[in-house]
């Protein structure tokens, strides 16, 4: 089982001095974490400067979940449904949750948006610890 931990469950971990972190230190030293370019964009962001380097190559090096040309025609068509059914979920979210479900990975959230969006993407399962 490999786990997508979003941009909420980094910071707590990175908060924390990367020990502890609810469970996250056991995925990663199992090798089943992954990330892809949303969170790890969200984390660079809120990073200060002096330490988005050494950030940035510790998730560098981790699995990635692709987002290629389908995975973002997918983003596109769930915005979509989303808002057909008139909910309001911001992109980076949908962007998430397509790359966890198109990696086969568990996405680890405390972000209530991740029900909407598993709403019109079945094959995005969660994960609690």
């Amino acid at each position: 089982m490999r786990v997508l931990p979003d941009t909420s469950i980094w910071v707590g971990y990175l908060r924390a001095g990367g020990s502890g972190g609810e469970g996250l230190d056991e995925l990663l030293m199992s090798g089943r974490v992954v990330v892809c370019g949303p969170v790890v964009a969200e984390l660079l962001a809120g990073t200060a400067s002096g330490r988005r380097a050494e950030l940035w190559g510790l998730l560098s090096g981790l699995p990635w979940a692709p987002l290629g040309p389908e995975e973002w025609r997918r983003v596109g068509e769930i915005a979509a449904a989303l808002r057909d059914r008139g909910a309001s979920v911001p992109l980076t979210d949908i962007e998430i949750g397509v790359a966890a479900a198109g990696a086969g990975a568990l996405l680890w959230s405390r972000d209530s948006d991740f029900a909407r969006i598993g709403s019109v993407l079945p094959e995005l399962e969660r994960f609690s610890p």
